[in-house]
Protein backbone atom coordinates (compact mmCIF):
# COMPACT_ATOMS: atom_id res chain seq x y z
CA UNK A 1 0.00 0.00 0.00
CA UNK A 2 3.18 2.69 1.12
CA UNK A 3 4.55 1.91 -2.18
CA UNK A 4 1.37 2.18 -4.22
CA UNK A 5 1.05 5.85 -2.79
CA UNK A 6 4.61 6.35 -3.10
CA UNK A 7 4.48 5.95 -6.98
CA UNK A 8 1.60 8.23 -7.35
CA UNK A 9 3.18 10.79 -5.42
CA UNK A 10 5.91 10.89 -7.92
CA UNK A 11 4.10 10.51 -10.70
CA UNK A 12 1.33 13.75 -10.16
CA UNK A 13 4.58 15.77 -9.66
CA UNK A 14 6.02 14.29 -12.98
CA UNK A 15 3.31 15.23 -14.20
CA UNK A 16 2.61 19.20 -13.30
CA UNK A 17 6.39 19.96 -14.13
CA UNK A 18 5.77 17.91 -17.76
CA UNK A 19 2.51 20.46 -18.18
CA UNK A 20 4.96 23.89 -17.52
CA UNK A 21 7.61 23.09 -19.19
CA UNK A 22 5.38 21.87 -22.83
CA UNK A 23 3.74 25.03 -21.55
CA UNK A 24 7.08 27.46 -21.58
CA UNK A 25 8.46 25.46 -25.31
CA UNK A 26 4.54 26.49 -26.80
CA UNK A 27 5.39 30.71 -25.98
CA UNK A 28 8.73 30.78 -27.25
CA UNK A 29 8.05 29.06 -30.07
CA UNK A 30 4.71 31.37 -31.02
CA UNK A 31 7.06 34.44 -30.86
CA UNK A 32 9.53 32.12 -33.67
CA UNK A 33 12.53 34.12 -31.31
CA UNK A 34 14.84 30.81 -30.06
CA UNK A 35 16.90 32.67 -26.88
CA UNK A 36 14.83 35.42 -26.13
CA UNK A 37 13.45 34.21 -23.37
CA UNK A 38 17.05 33.96 -21.64
CA UNK A 39 17.70 37.61 -23.26
CA UNK A 40 14.29 39.27 -21.73
CA UNK A 41 15.67 37.66 -17.93
CA UNK A 42 18.95 39.73 -18.38
CA UNK A 43 17.10 42.91 -19.63
CA UNK A 44 14.87 42.41 -16.73
CA UNK A 45 17.87 42.22 -14.23
CA UNK A 46 19.58 45.28 -16.54
CA UNK A 47 16.03 47.50 -15.40
CA UNK A 48 16.16 46.43 -11.63
CA UNK A 49 19.60 47.37 -11.71
CA UNK A 50 19.04 50.99 -12.82
CA UNK A 51 16.02 51.64 -10.72
CA UNK A 52 18.21 50.39 -7.46
CA UNK A 53 21.10 52.69 -9.02
CA UNK A 54 23.53 51.74 -11.25
CA UNK A 55 26.84 50.69 -9.34
CA UNK A 56 30.26 50.84 -10.72
CA UNK A 57 31.03 47.38 -11.82
CA UNK A 58 34.01 45.56 -9.44
CA UNK A 59 35.49 46.54 -6.09
CA UNK A 60 35.07 49.62 -6.21
CA UNK A 61 31.55 49.84 -7.09
CA UNK A 62 31.26 47.57 -3.82
CA UNK A 63 32.96 49.90 -1.92
CA UNK A 64 31.10 52.52 -2.76
CA UNK A 65 27.53 51.23 -2.21
CA UNK A 66 29.14 50.23 1.32
CA UNK A 67 29.95 53.72 1.97
CA UNK A 68 27.09 55.15 1.87
CA UNK A 69 24.87 52.84 2.86
CA UNK A 70 26.83 53.39 6.21
CA UNK A 71 27.08 57.15 6.39
CA UNK A 72 24.73 58.47 8.99
CA UNK A 73 22.71 61.39 8.28
CA UNK A 74 22.80 63.88 10.86
CA UNK A 75 22.30 67.69 11.72
CA UNK A 76 25.05 69.93 13.69
CA UNK A 77 25.25 73.04 15.51
CA UNK A 78 28.54 75.03 15.14
CA UNK A 79 30.38 76.05 18.31
CA UNK A 80 31.11 79.37 18.59
CA UNK A 81 31.42 82.15 21.82
CA UNK A 82 28.50 83.98 22.84
CA UNK A 83 26.89 86.04 26.10
CA UNK A 84 24.39 83.70 27.56
CA UNK A 85 21.81 84.24 30.06
CA UNK A 86 19.01 82.41 31.87
CA UNK A 87 15.84 84.45 33.29
CA UNK A 88 13.47 82.65 35.61
CA UNK A 89 10.20 84.25 35.16
CA UNK A 90 7.71 85.30 38.02
CA UNK A 91 4.66 87.13 38.73
CA UNK A 92 3.71 89.71 41.67
CA UNK A 93 2.05 92.29 43.22
CA UNK A 94 3.38 95.59 44.49
CA UNK A 95 3.27 96.79 47.76
CA UNK A 96 4.59 99.16 50.17
CA UNK A 97 7.86 99.18 51.90
CA UNK A 98 5.94 100.89 55.03
CA UNK A 99 2.25 100.25 55.61
CA UNK A 100 0.73 102.34 58.08
CA UNK A 101 -2.64 101.62 59.53
CA UNK A 102 -4.70 104.50 60.05
CA UNK A 103 -6.75 105.18 63.20
CA UNK A 104 -8.02 107.76 65.46
CA UNK A 105 -6.26 108.14 69.01
CA UNK A 106 -9.57 109.27 70.94
CA UNK A 107 -13.25 108.33 70.05
CA UNK A 108 -15.45 110.75 67.79
CA UNK A 109 -17.21 111.28 65.28
CA UNK A 110 -15.91 111.69 61.74
CA UNK A 111 -16.08 115.04 60.41
CA UNK A 112 -14.36 114.93 57.35
CA UNK A 113 -12.00 112.69 55.06
CA UNK A 114 -9.97 114.88 53.05
CA UNK A 115 -8.58 112.71 50.26
CA UNK A 116 -9.50 109.82 48.10
CA UNK A 117 -8.11 106.52 47.71
CA UNK A 118 -5.19 106.62 45.88
CA UNK A 119 -4.60 109.68 46.32
CA UNK A 120 -0.66 111.21 47.15
CA UNK A 121 -0.33 112.38 50.43
CA UNK A 122 2.64 114.92 51.70
CA UNK A 123 4.32 114.50 55.42
CA UNK A 124 2.16 116.16 57.79
CA UNK A 125 -1.36 116.81 55.85
CA UNK A 126 -4.70 116.24 57.75
CA UNK A 127 -5.71 113.12 55.99
CA UNK A 128 -9.05 112.71 57.96
CA UNK A 129 -10.38 114.70 61.16
CA UNK A 130 -13.21 114.24 64.15
CA UNK A 131 -15.46 116.59 65.24
CA UNK A 132 -14.45 119.01 67.40
CA UNK A 133 -16.47 120.07 69.62
CA UNK A 134 -16.65 117.94 72.14
CA UNK A 135 -12.61 118.28 72.81
CA UNK A 136 -13.10 122.20 72.44
CA UNK A 137 -15.54 122.01 75.15
CA UNK A 138 -12.61 120.21 77.37
CA UNK A 139 -10.18 122.97 76.85
CA UNK A 140 -12.56 125.87 77.88
CA UNK A 141 -13.75 124.03 80.89
CA UNK A 142 -9.92 123.11 81.81
CA UNK A 143 -8.68 126.68 80.88
CA UNK A 144 -11.60 128.36 83.22
CA UNK A 145 -10.29 125.93 86.10
CA UNK A 146 -6.56 127.04 85.40
CA UNK A 147 -7.59 130.46 86.07
CA UNK A 148 -9.85 129.46 89.13
CA UNK A 149 -7.04 127.81 90.67
CA UNK A 150 -4.35 130.56 89.87
CA UNK A 151 -6.65 133.13 91.26
CA UNK A 152 -6.83 130.92 94.52
CA UNK A 153 -3.04 129.84 94.51
CA UNK A 154 -2.60 133.93 94.52
CA UNK A 155 -4.71 134.39 97.34
CA UNK A 156 -3.11 132.13 99.47
CA UNK A 157 0.55 133.41 98.96
CA UNK A 158 -0.51 136.68 100.09
CA UNK A 159 -2.21 135.06 103.10
CA UNK A 160 0.76 133.50 103.95
CA UNK A 161 2.95 136.45 103.34
CA UNK A 162 0.11 138.59 105.76
CA UNK A 163 0.73 135.66 108.61
CA UNK A 164 4.50 135.60 108.24
CA UNK A 165 4.72 139.60 108.97
CA UNK A 166 2.13 138.96 111.66
CA UNK A 167 4.65 135.92 113.11
CA UNK A 168 7.88 137.80 112.38
CA UNK A 169 6.77 140.72 115.08
CA UNK A 170 4.80 138.06 117.62
CA UNK A 171 1.29 138.22 116.95
CA UNK A 172 0.38 134.69 115.97
CA UNK A 173 2.27 131.17 116.91
CA UNK A 174 4.20 129.36 114.61
CA UNK A 175 1.45 126.54 114.18
CA UNK A 176 -0.80 128.62 112.50
CA UNK A 177 1.85 130.59 110.16
CA UNK A 178 2.43 126.94 109.38
CA UNK A 179 -1.07 125.92 108.37
CA UNK A 180 -1.48 128.90 106.28
CA UNK A 181 1.49 128.04 104.61
CA UNK A 182 0.22 124.27 103.50
CA UNK A 183 -2.73 125.72 102.31
CA UNK A 184 -0.47 128.02 100.20
CA UNK A 185 1.57 125.45 98.67
CA UNK A 186 -2.08 123.53 98.43
CA UNK A 187 -3.69 126.44 95.93
CA UNK A 188 0.02 126.49 94.06
CA UNK A 189 -0.37 122.64 92.70
CA UNK A 190 -4.22 122.90 92.59
CA UNK A 191 -2.91 125.71 89.82
CA UNK A 192 -0.34 123.19 88.66
CA UNK A 193 -3.00 120.51 88.07
CA UNK A 194 -5.16 122.66 86.17
CA UNK A 195 -2.35 123.65 83.75
CA UNK A 196 -1.47 119.77 82.92
CA UNK A 197 -5.35 119.66 82.53
CA UNK A 198 -5.49 122.59 79.97
CA UNK A 199 -2.66 120.68 78.51
CA UNK A 200 -4.10 117.26 78.26
CA UNK A 201 -7.02 118.87 76.36
CA UNK A 202 -5.63 120.41 74.06
CA UNK A 203 -3.60 117.51 73.17
CA UNK A 204 -6.95 115.59 72.64
CA UNK A 205 -8.10 118.59 70.40
CA UNK A 206 -4.68 117.73 67.95
CA UNK A 207 -5.84 114.17 68.35
CA UNK A 208 -9.14 114.92 66.61
CA UNK A 209 -6.60 115.26 63.58
CA UNK A 210 -5.66 112.08 61.62
CA UNK A 211 -1.96 113.85 60.02
CA UNK A 212 0.17 112.35 58.00
CA UNK A 213 3.60 110.94 59.26
CA UNK A 214 5.36 110.44 55.80
CA UNK A 215 4.64 111.03 52.29
CA UNK A 216 2.89 108.15 51.06
CA UNK A 217 -0.37 106.89 49.19
CA UNK A 218 -4.13 106.55 50.50
CA UNK A 219 -4.60 102.87 50.48
CA UNK A 220 -9.01 101.79 50.69
CA UNK A 221 -11.26 103.12 53.14
CA UNK A 222 -12.59 101.36 55.65
CA UNK A 223 -14.72 104.40 57.31
CA UNK A 224 -17.11 107.64 56.37
CA UNK A 225 -18.14 110.74 56.99
CA UNK A 226 -20.66 110.53 60.43
CA UNK A 227 -19.49 107.47 60.87
CA UNK A 228 -18.44 107.22 65.30
CA UNK A 229 -15.15 105.39 65.99
CA UNK A 230 -12.79 103.95 68.38
CA UNK A 231 -9.11 103.48 68.41
CA UNK A 232 -10.05 100.19 67.73
CA UNK A 233 -11.22 101.03 64.25
CA UNK A 234 -9.11 101.59 61.05
CA UNK A 235 -10.08 104.19 58.66
CA UNK A 236 -7.44 103.47 55.83
CA UNK A 237 -3.48 102.46 55.30
CA UNK A 238 -1.27 104.76 54.26
CA UNK A 239 1.35 103.20 52.30
CA UNK A 240 4.93 104.82 52.08
CA UNK A 241 5.97 104.79 48.40
CA UNK A 242 9.85 106.44 48.68
CA UNK A 243 10.42 103.36 48.16
CA UNK A 244 7.70 99.90 47.23
CA UNK A 245 8.68 96.27 47.34
CA UNK A 246 7.54 93.58 44.49
CA UNK A 247 6.50 90.22 45.99
CA UNK A 248 6.95 87.30 43.45
CA UNK A 249 5.74 84.19 44.32
CA UNK A 250 8.45 81.50 43.45
CA UNK A 251 7.26 77.85 42.68
CA UNK A 252 8.39 75.14 44.86
CA UNK A 253 10.77 73.69 41.81
CA UNK A 254 12.37 76.65 40.88
CA UNK A 255 13.49 77.64 44.90
CA UNK A 256 16.84 76.42 44.35
CA UNK A 257 17.56 78.74 41.50
CA UNK A 258 17.24 81.66 43.33
CA UNK A 259 19.06 83.81 45.94
CA UNK A 260 19.93 87.50 47.41
CA UNK A 261 20.99 89.66 45.13
CA UNK A 262 19.92 88.57 41.98
CA UNK A 263 18.96 91.41 39.39
CA UNK A 264 15.73 91.56 38.42
CA UNK A 265 13.80 93.34 35.49
CA UNK A 266 10.44 94.32 36.43
CA UNK A 267 7.54 95.51 33.97
CA UNK A 268 3.73 96.27 34.87
CA UNK A 269 0.62 96.02 32.99
CA UNK A 270 0.17 100.13 34.04
CA UNK A 271 3.24 101.04 32.28
CA UNK A 272 4.04 99.76 28.74
CA UNK A 273 7.39 99.39 27.67
CA UNK A 274 8.98 100.78 31.07
CA UNK A 275 11.62 98.55 32.58
CA UNK A 276 12.30 99.10 36.80
CA UNK A 277 15.41 97.26 37.77
CA UNK A 278 16.12 95.84 41.12
CA UNK A 279 17.68 92.88 43.14
CA UNK A 280 16.27 90.21 45.26
CA UNK A 281 16.00 91.93 48.98
CA UNK A 282 14.94 89.47 50.61
CA UNK A 283 13.56 85.69 50.56
CA UNK A 284 11.13 84.32 52.81
CA UNK A 285 11.81 81.03 54.74
CA UNK A 286 8.93 79.63 54.49
CA UNK A 287 7.15 77.74 51.43
CA UNK A 288 2.91 78.87 51.39
CA UNK A 289 -0.09 78.06 50.23
CA UNK A 290 -2.04 75.22 48.82
CA UNK A 291 0.29 76.21 45.72
CA UNK A 292 3.45 75.55 47.07
CA UNK A 293 4.96 79.21 46.13
CA UNK A 294 7.76 80.69 48.17
CA UNK A 295 8.21 84.87 48.32
CA UNK A 296 10.73 86.88 47.27
CA UNK A 297 10.92 90.72 47.61
CA UNK A 298 12.58 92.71 45.29
CA UNK A 299 13.19 96.41 46.65
CA UNK A 300 12.70 99.10 44.12
CA UNK A 301 12.89 102.99 44.35
CA UNK A 302 10.01 105.02 43.69
CA UNK A 303 11.04 108.90 43.25
CA UNK A 304 8.17 109.52 40.96
CA UNK A 305 5.73 107.41 42.73
CA UNK A 306 4.68 105.47 39.28
CA UNK A 307 4.40 102.09 41.07
CA UNK A 308 1.54 102.07 43.05
CA UNK A 309 0.63 98.96 45.95
CA UNK A 310 -1.66 96.43 44.21
CA UNK A 311 -0.16 96.96 40.96
CA UNK A 312 0.38 93.58 39.08
CA UNK A 313 3.98 93.54 37.88
CA UNK A 314 5.78 90.45 35.45
CA UNK A 315 9.54 90.14 36.23
CA UNK A 316 12.12 88.29 34.49
CA UNK A 317 15.33 87.13 37.44
CA UNK A 318 18.18 86.89 36.32
CA UNK A 319 19.48 82.95 37.78
CA UNK A 320 22.61 82.58 35.85
CA UNK A 321 24.96 84.88 33.31
CA UNK A 322 27.92 84.12 31.70
CA UNK A 323 29.88 86.33 29.23
CA UNK A 324 31.95 85.16 25.87
CA UNK A 325 31.01 81.51 26.80
CA UNK A 326 30.74 77.93 24.82
CA UNK A 327 27.17 77.25 24.62
CA UNK A 328 25.61 73.94 22.79
CA UNK A 329 21.80 73.10 22.76
CA UNK A 330 20.64 70.69 25.96
CA UNK A 331 19.71 68.15 23.43
CA UNK A 332 23.73 67.52 22.24
CA UNK A 333 24.62 65.96 25.87
CA UNK A 334 24.82 62.75 26.37
CA UNK A 335 24.74 61.49 29.69
CA UNK A 336 27.18 58.65 30.77
CA UNK A 337 27.79 56.91 34.20
CA UNK A 338 31.39 59.32 34.10
CA UNK A 339 29.73 62.38 33.20
CA UNK A 340 28.59 64.34 29.97
CA UNK A 341 29.69 63.48 26.25
CA UNK A 342 28.86 64.75 22.97
CA UNK A 343 29.40 63.41 19.64
CA UNK A 344 31.83 65.85 17.24
CA UNK A 345 31.88 65.57 13.71
CA UNK A 346 35.91 65.79 12.62
CA UNK A 347 37.09 67.11 8.90
CA UNK A 348 36.76 63.40 7.63
CA UNK A 349 33.05 63.72 8.34
CA UNK A 350 33.49 60.81 11.31
CA UNK A 351 32.51 60.88 14.47
CA UNK A 352 34.27 61.79 17.96
CA UNK A 353 33.18 61.58 20.91
CA UNK A 354 34.22 64.00 23.99
CA UNK A 355 33.70 63.89 27.11
CA UNK A 356 32.58 67.53 28.35
CA UNK A 357 32.54 69.52 31.43
CA UNK A 358 28.97 71.34 31.52
CA UNK A 359 28.83 74.62 33.67
CA UNK A 360 25.22 75.33 33.51
CA UNK A 361 21.97 73.09 32.25
CA UNK A 362 18.77 74.73 30.92
CA UNK A 363 16.31 73.25 29.06
CA UNK A 364 17.11 74.28 25.53
CA UNK A 365 20.99 75.54 26.09
CA UNK A 366 23.70 74.28 28.36
CA UNK A 367 27.15 75.82 29.30
CA UNK A 368 30.01 73.69 28.83
CA UNK A 369 33.41 74.39 30.34
CA UNK A 370 35.78 72.27 29.06
CA UNK A 371 36.11 69.70 26.46
CA UNK A 372 34.63 71.24 22.81
CA UNK A 373 36.74 74.34 21.41
CA UNK A 374 35.24 77.08 19.22
CA UNK A 375 34.54 76.13 15.33
CA UNK A 376 34.03 72.63 15.87
CA UNK A 377 30.67 71.03 14.71
CA UNK A 378 28.43 69.05 17.88
CA UNK A 379 25.61 66.86 16.73
CA UNK A 380 22.06 67.56 17.58
CA UNK A 381 20.13 65.22 15.85
CA UNK A 382 20.87 61.67 14.54
CA UNK A 383 18.52 58.61 13.79
CA UNK A 384 20.54 56.27 15.50
CA UNK A 385 22.80 56.26 18.79
CA UNK A 386 26.52 57.13 17.03
CA UNK A 387 30.06 55.39 17.89
CA UNK A 388 33.71 56.56 17.78
CA UNK A 389 34.38 56.84 14.11
CA UNK A 390 31.60 55.99 12.75
CA UNK A 391 30.97 57.88 9.15
CA UNK A 392 28.28 60.70 8.98
CA UNK A 393 26.56 62.84 6.58
CA UNK A 394 26.08 66.52 7.74
CA UNK A 395 22.98 67.87 6.08
CA UNK A 396 22.85 70.55 8.10
CA UNK A 397 24.76 72.99 10.47
CA UNK A 398 22.98 75.19 12.44
CA UNK A 399 25.73 78.57 13.37
CA UNK A 400 25.39 80.69 16.11
CA UNK A 401 22.64 82.41 17.30
CA UNK A 402 22.47 84.42 20.80
CA UNK A 403 21.00 82.86 23.23
CA UNK A 404 18.79 84.31 25.83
Amino acid sequence: MKKRLKVLIIGFIALWVLVFGVMWIKSIGKKGQPGKGLDSIKQMAEDIGKKQGAKKPGPEGAAQEQKEQEAIPVRCYKVAPMDFKDDLPAMGTVKGVLEIPLRFEINGTIDSINFREGDVINEGEIIASLNKKDAQLKIDYAKSKLESAKTQALAAKKKYETYKNLYDIGGIIKAKLEEVELEAKSAGEQAKSAEVEVRSAESELKKTDMVASCEGVLGTREAEVGEFVTPNNKISTLYDVKEVFVELGIVEKDIDKIALGQNVAVTLDAHSGVVFNGRIDYIYPVIEGKSRTLTAKIKLPNPDVQLLPGMFARAMITVAEFNNAIVIPSLSLNKKDEGYTVSVVDDQNKVRIKQVKVEYVTTDYSVIGEGIAEGELVVTETPQELKEEMPVQVIEVQENTQAQ
